[in-house]
């Protein structure tokens, strides 16, 4: 063997014929402390573990021997134990195919472009399959239970000695989680904190201080952000009992605005009082065999959530690491709790889930409301944004039935009689929901936290994984057909003639599609939609912001505006690639060769299509974040608006926006908008067209 081998491959192979470390040191001659200590290491040299594998003798160590002893030249071996190692050897195969053709005398350079692509189309299913980590991004409501759920699912629990296990995260009925929280596996329990900025703390007690301003009740950040501040500061209300259940209140913030103290001297004082400076601890580990390491945990986690840690500053994001065999067992996991939602779907942390082609979006919703308002709108902005999250099956819908909820549907009016039977009619109405709702049908997975166990809801899990997987694998299939087809039936003067008319008709195709239709939905719109889905103070929030408030992201809604109106226009331009692209297949189905590499193209196309709608977003994103800038009388006529006690806030908001960008004021950002999308098109989509059905002559 000429590679090192991963000893945890060793390590199974010992461990599945069932021989005691002791044992396998006297067949090689050695001690078991020396095997113990080998057996710790990461890799072990070629030639000790084949030593080690033919002492164990079994059909398994042949197996592993086989696999690594494999004439491995354009890609390092894979582990043993990875799932996909049968198909990257197959890439391997495909791309020695490919050299040895290109080395022998049927080889003309009229075939250079076909095995470019193919060789291309190898390489991405080679970069997502030898990957093996994966996120699983938990989205739903706050208050819907996605962190209660989750904590059961990584058994992320603790014990207190009164009552069952409690989750290690700050868990109630809502408006808990302050930050964006990852669960990933390691060795030793641990939690990492990504703190907001300098200027980012002062920002949001700014907006804290404001929100009194008035006479208000300081609705200028979320309620979990407010806890947060007032724990670090100090400036924590207090409340006496009057008799009853009557208690009088007393606001530290509020008494110093009716006092006549200033706004800006209150921000001052509480961002004294936080201590910035000497909270600049980002992470802490704590020892894996640790018997109190879940408690130890949950009270970290508390302390950092609350801002009753004076180690850490205001968390943006927190990581939590433990040993875990859920976690391990699944892959190379992350879980993340996403922030809860409030109104607003349409989020730039949300947007990167539904972008990023190795995470599963884990649509949470109760089991009375599912699917839910929120997973339909959720569902909807993705077909409105062109995304292919769903087809390429990283999409679930997580129902959280709790107590008897499933024993009270009704199916032709009478109840079901198991929790299993209620689940099944739920799970139909969802299915009947979606497609009323001209929605794609998405998988429902079912998980009672107090009822279930772990492994049911992650067999479901790695079920969806394991289908994203198989759909690469599904690609691997295509170009492997492809690239054998190519070479056992080349015919070099007809796929000289089918690539000069390949290349003919794609020519004018590219014509026809050299430009994209005039504006089909403005991108203001959008925003005017969203001001009625958000939550008030979401919306007051990003207006004092100027716009950059992650539950209402003024400029990122706009961006999603431009991406909805590129779907649009690009929708007419892409049926007719994706036509042509048909008919030349079928035109040229004799030579299979040429029509399987067509065929692959097809999937390049549609990669070539999400990379032009994400940069429509950041174009839109980019160009009306420096046209808001100098917009002081829009920020200052919708700051004003906020806290008159005259109702219709959002809608008078709505009515402002729109004007303003009916009028003249945006023509220099849509101007570069136009710009940019033209040269995104035709760099991202027409050129590389061109480029993969280009003819070459022989030299």
């Amino acid at each position: 063997m000429r590679f090192a081998i991963p000893t945890e491959v060793l390590r199974h192979v010992r461990e599945a014929a069932q021989v005691r470390q002791g044992a396998l040191a006297t067949r090689l001659g050695t001690n078991a402390t020396f095997v113990s200590r080998l057996e710790k290491e990461t890799v072990t040299d070629p030639e000790f573990a084949q030593r080690y594998l033919t002492a164990v003798d079994t059909d398994l160590a042949n197996r592993v021997i086989e696999h690594y002893e494999r004439d491995w030249r354009n890609i390092d071996p894979p582990s043993f134990l990875h799932p996909n190692r049968e198909q990257i050897w197959r890439i391997e195969l495909a791309m020695q195919e490919l050299a040895g053709f290109e080395a022998g005398p049927q080889h003309s350079d009229i075939l250079r472009p076909w095995i470019a692509s193919l060789r291309d189309d190898l390489s991405s299913v080679l970069r997502y399959l030898e990957r093996l980590d994966h996120t699983i991004a938990w989205i739903g409501d706050i208050g819907v239970g996605k962190t209660t759920a989750l904590a059961h699912a990584t058994k992320l629990l603790h014990t207190d000695g009164k009552g069952p296990p409690k989750p290690v995260f700050p868990v109630g009925s809502g408006r808990v989680t302050v930050a964006e929280t990852k669960v990933k596996a390691s060795p030793a329990y641990g939690v990492g904190v990504e703190a907001v900025d300098l200027d980012g703390v002062r920002a949001l007690v700014t907006d804290f201080v404001n929100g009194f301003v008035g006479g208000g009740r300081g609705g200028g950040v979320p309620a979990e952000m407010a806890r947060v501040l007032r724990n670090m500061s100090g400036f924590r209300t207090r409340r006496q009992p009057t008799g009853g259940d009557a208690f009088t209140t007393s606001d530290p913030i509020a008494d110093g605005l009716a006092a006549g103290e200033q706004p800006d001297v209150l921000v001052d004082r509480m961002m004294t009082a936080m201590d910035l400076p000497n909270r600049r601890e980002t992470s802490i580990a704590h020892p894996g065999d640790a018997e109190d390491g879940m408690a130890w945990l949950a009270r970290t986690i508390a302390g950092i959530n609350n801002g009753l840690d004076e180690r850490f500053s205001v968390p943006k994001r927190i990581t939590v690491l433990l040993p875990s065999t859920v976690l391990r067992g699944a892959g190379e996991l992350s879980v993340v709790d996403t922030k809860g939602i409030e109104g607003v779907t349409q989020r730039s942390d949300l947007r990167d889930y539904q972008d990023d082609p190795r995470a599963l979006m884990v649509l949470c919703t109760k089991f009375p409301d599912a699917p839910g308002q929120t997973v339909e709108r959720l569902l909807r902005d993705q077909a409105e944004q062109g995304s292919i999250a769903v087809e390429r099956h990283r999409v679930a819908i997580l129902v959280l039935p709790r107590g008897d909820e499933p024993l009270q549907v009704l199916d032709q009016g009478e109840h079901p009689a198991t929790h299993a039977e209620g689940r099944a009619i739920r799970a139909e109405e969802i299915a009947g929901a979606l497609a009323g709702a001209a929605l794609p049908n998405v998988p429902a997975i079912f998980f009672d936290a107090h009822r279930d166990t772990p492994e049911s809801v992650w067999t479901s899990l790695r079920g969806r994984i394991e289908a994203m997987r198989a759909f690469h694998v599904g690609r691997l299939d295509r170009t492997a057909r492809a690239v054998a087809e190519l070479i056992g039936n080349v015919d070099l003067v007809k796929t000289r003639n089918a690539r000069t008319e390949i290349e003919r008709r794609t020519t004018l195709l590219a014509g026809r599609i050299a430009n994209l239709t005039g504006v089909r939905r403005h991108a203001h719109l959008n925003l005017v939609e969203q001001l009625d889905i958000g939550h008030q103070s979401s919306v007051a929030a990003a207006v004092a912001r100027g716009g950059e408030w992650p539950n209402f992201p003024i400029q990122h809604l706009l961006g999603v505006g431009v991406r909805q109106d590129a779907v649009l226009r690009s929708a007419e331009n892409f049926g007719r690639v994706t036509h042509e692209l048909e008919s030349m297949r079928d035109d040229l189905a004799e030579i299979a060769g040429v029509a399987k590499v067509l065929e692959g193209l097809g999937d390049r196309v549609d990669e070539w299509r999400q990379d032009f709608l994400a940069a429509a977003l950041e174009i839109g994103r980019d160009a009306f974040r420096s046209m808001l800038k100098d917009e002081t009388e829009l920020w200052r006529r919708s700051r004003e608006r906020y806290g008159t006690y005259v109702p219709g806030y959002k809608k008078d908001l709505a009515t402002i926006w729109r004007e303003h960008f009916e009028g003249s004021a945006p023509d220099e950002a849509r101007r570069a908008v136009e710009e940019r999308l033209a040269d995104a098109w035709s760099r991202m989509v027409v050129e590389p067209l061109l480029a993969a059905t280009k003819a070459e002559d022989d030299a």
